[in-house]
């Protein structure tokens, strides 16, 4: 099984690359990320088999590739169901709407109608409070330190009475901003609840 590719993207095909290694083997990938022709480019991949195919699914990161296999997990949601929504609504949210219950955020990804949204978040509610620290800190960019950050003003927030599951949207969004000290993002986030 193929669980990490590093290598130069030779074309991107649509919603596919080809990255070419340096061991001259090159790799189609389903990708729907962004990937610039000529660049190097590291990615944890999900090698998928069935009786009739097999196909790569590329990931830019490890929590990525957890949450698109935790989908995968959910009746009728295979890997082309699964991966829009690890790559057009985006970890954090779609962990955001299991926890709130928003199915209309799962609605954004193309193929997942009400129905299905309604159908992933039962499925995986109880699950999703099984990944501990994932769930909250881990889906967000590790540079300044953001994720320590969440799980300060998270703990901060719930320590004045606020739930996590209603205040992780607002505290998410607020820690995307740059040079914002623990402090400030609790007096945002309270600004804005």
């Amino acid at each position: 099984m193929i669980g990490y590719i590093s290598g130069k993207v030779l074309e991107h095909l649509g919603k596919k690359i080809l990255i070419y290694t340096d061991s001259g083997v090159g790799y189609e990938v389903n990708f729907g990320f962004k990937a610039e022709v000529g660049k190097k480019l590291d990615l944890y991949i999900h090698h998928h088999i069935t009786d009739s195919d097999q196909s790569l699914w590329g990931f830019k990161t490890r929590e990525e590739k957890k949450i698109f296999e935790l989908l995968k997990t959910v009746n009728k949601v295979g890997a082309s169901k699964a991966y829009p929504l690890v790559s057009v609504v985006g970890i954090e949210n779609v962990l955001m709407a299991i926890r709130t219950q928003d199915a209309s955020v799962l609605t954004d990804a193309p193929g997942i109608g009400k129905k299905m949204a309604e159908q992933i978040i039962l499925s995986l509610k109880d699950k999703i409070d099984n990944l501990g620290d994932l769930s909250i800190a881990q889906v967000l960019p590790t540079q300044n330190g953001a994720s320590n950050k969440v799980d300060e003003v998270l703990l901060a927030l719930n320590s004045l009475g606020y739930d996590n599951n209603i205040v992780y949207k607002t505290v998410l969004d607020v820690a995307k901003q740059d040079g914002l000290n623990t402090e400030d993002m609790i007096k945002q986030v309270l600004q804005k609840l």
